[in-house]
């Protein structure tokens, strides 16, 4: 009697209490039983009959009783809830046999009833219980039998419409038909216990799968998981710490570690840990010569370390012994067949892990390497983003300086200042004046740019309300687009929030977009601005025009820098390719998003969503509804 009996599920319910249930039907169908009985001519000794069901009701609510009394004992002792399955089982054995006795003896059709215990017995029980129960049954059918054949028991015979059933005349022919009910009670016990035996073997074997496979599932969530932690990350430090401590997460450990391999090869030191004191991360350094485990691992191999401490083959062993740690999984980092580092999870049991452990911390390590390489790449992109924006802050800066210079003393010329200017050389001096001044528009544009691309620079602190950017835009270009005879308009949604900015970004952005739709729309065109709400917290910005349109095959490259579309440059050869790139910088810095539709000889449209606050930023004052 061990924890095999609850191998299976239990069927309907608590053993105990699914018998105590279906035997409250036992009355009435023995009433009915009775009843029909006599209406097809058998004459029965009705009274001790019903008697025998009564008991049965009396039996089965102190049963109940005792089971809603006492069931957190019996759920709590497997043992005591098979002792009480056994008393009731018992019982009604005791019942049963009474009816068998008062509906013809040791041969009455009613002892058929007695296999049902056996069964159950088998299913929900072992084979020993399911024996014991047809031993119950085939002793109390022999019991009666001799008992009624030695003259100890009176025989209560049937009649059918007046004709005595003498079933016992042959007690040689009773016991014979007996002999063969217990065969058949003892064959039953063993045929259901070999199918329940099997039954629960495939069950078990279904578990076990079961469990490798939710096992398996978790895992790869695990690993999925680590997989967005590590790719939100782009900087080594903060990936190296989302390794460690999504590998003790995911792998359930207390702690998990990264070391990198120095430039010579010659010693591994900890950058990130997850639940191992600082300062052993910080001041470890560990000597491959003194750790032959950390070699083998540094050589490509996955080790288990059942036990940690005591055999000299892991450095720092006595550190990690004094933090609890008895076993570890160490696992080379391995990028394109070069070891870069290790990983390893360490726990308190001593044989804490397996193959299967040792296999998922290889894939994890794999996974980890190229995440580690990846951040390594994005910090070497960023430091020469870094140095090249420095250089174009250094080279526009020097530039600025003498061509402002220059500007000033052309100024001069141009006014008579230093003499008299023919007309022939006023022309001249218009034609310099305005490349010079294309040029420090470039300049500038290209300062912006550089600006933009500095994350280490914060956008300043400023709110702009876009009526008054609306206005602003209106008044620079209404001149030009009149000039140009261009239907132009410049229109607000009501009540539009002010938006989180910078100084002068969205009023240089503006006047590029609209620059550009201002320029390449030809006479008599149309060119219309919209400020209105976007998505919840965005407003957006629309500049659509009538102009001459972009070409489809050319419109993915429209916001790389110096780049001017075929027909913008046959339109107007005059221009740097840096204003859409400035605009699309300035969008990133808000977060934003901008989308261009355009076909060519058609026009062009331009949308840009941006946030109303900007990230981390509390909400800025709003005007004055009054």
């Amino acid at each position: 009697m061990n924890g095999e009996f609850y191998s299976l599920p239990r069927l309907w319910g608590r053993r105990g209490f699914w018998q105590i249930r279906l035997r409250w039907a036992v009355a009435p169908v023995v009433v009915a039983g009775v009843l029909v009985g006599r209406a097809l001519g058998f004459e029965l000794r009705a009274v001790p009959i019903l008697l025998v069901a009564l008991a049965s009701l009396v039996y089965n609510a102190l049963f109940a009783w005792i089971f809603r009394r006492y069931a957190g004992r019996l759920d709590a002792d497997p043992r005591l809830d098979h002792l009480f399955v056994i008393v009731e089982v018992v019982a009604d054995y005791a019942a049963m046999l009474l009816l068998v006795h008062l509906t013809g003896g040791a041969s009455s059709p009613l002892a058929l009833f007695l296999l049902f215990h056996v069964i159950i017995g088998a299913v929900q029980f072992s084979p020993g219980t399911a024996y014991l129960f047809a031993g119950l049954a085939a002793a109390g059918l022999w019991s009666l039998l001799g008992l009624q054949v030695a003259g100890w028991l009176p025989g209560e015979g049937l009649a059918f419409r007046g004709q005595p059933l003498h079933l016992l005349d042959r007690p040689a022919h009773a016991a014979v038909y007996l002999g063969f009910f217990t065969a058949t009670l003892f064959l039953t016990a063993t045929m259901v216990s070999r199918i329940m035996r099997q039954l629960r073997e495939r069950v078990d074997d279904l578990t076990h799968v079961t469990g490798e496979l939710v096992d398996l599932n978790g895992r790869l969530n695990g690993l999925y998981a680590m997989v967005c932690a590590i790719g939100a990350e782009r900087h080594l430090g903060p990936t190296l710490e989302t390794v460690a401590r999504e590998l003790a997460r995911v792998t359930g450990v207390p702690a998990a570690a990264v070391k990198l391999l120095s430039e010579d090869g010659r010693t591994l030191r900890y950058v990130a840990a997850h639940g191992l004191p600082e300062e052993l991360v910080r001041s470890a350094v560990i000597e491959l010569d003194q750790s032959p485990l950390n070699r083998r691992i540094v050589e490509g191999e996955t080790l288990v370390h059942g036990r940690v401490g005591g055999d000299g083959t892991l450095q720092l062993q006595d550190e990690l012994s004094a933090l609890g740690i008895r076993s570890a999984i160490l696992a080379p980092l391995e990028v394109e067949g070069k070891v870069i580092g290790t990983v390893g999870v360490y726990a308190h049991d001593a044989g804490r892990f397996g193959d299967r452990d040792s296999e998922f911390l290889k894939l994890a390590a794999e996974l980890a390497a190229l995440a580690i390489e990846d951040a390594r790449a994005n910090e070497a992109i960023e430091k020469l983003s870094e140095e090249r924006t420095q250089f174009m802050l250094k080279v526009a800066h020097n530039l600025r300086a003498p061509l402002s210079a220059g500007l000033s003393l052309l100024e001069l010329v141009k006014g008579g200042h230093l003499g008299p200017v023919l007309p022939a050389q006023a022309d001249h001096l218009q034609r310099i004046d305005e490349r010079l001044r294309a040029l420090d528009r470039a300049i500038g544009q290209l300062l912006t740019i550089a600006r933009t691309r500095d994350f280490s620079r914060e956008i300043p602190d400023v709110v702009v309300d876009l009526d008054e950017l609306a206005a602003q835009t209106d008044r620079t270009f209404r001149a030009e687009a009149e000039l140009k005879k261009l239907r132009f308009e410049v229109t607000t949604e009501p009540g539009l929030p002010v938006v989180d900015s910078g100084v002068d970004l969205l009023k240089e952005l503006m006047e590029n977009l609209v620059s550009n739709a201002v320029r390449y729309t030809p006479e008599g065109g149309e060119v219309n601005v919209r400020f209105e709400r976007g998505e919840p917290g965005e407003v957006r910005i629309v500049v659509r025009d009538s102009g001459i349109g972009i070409p489809a095959e050319e419109q993915g490259r429209l916001f790389q820098e110096f780049f001017r579309a075929s027909n913008a440059k046959r339109h107007s050869p005059a221009g740097t390719g840096l204003g859409l790139a400035l605009v699309k910088r300035t969008v990133e810095r808000h977060h934003g998003r901008i989308r261009l539709e355009s076909a060519e000889g058609r026009g062009t449209t331009v949308s840009i969503d941006l946030p109303v606050r900007r990230a981390g930023q509390p909400a800025s004052p709003q005007p004055d509804a009054a």
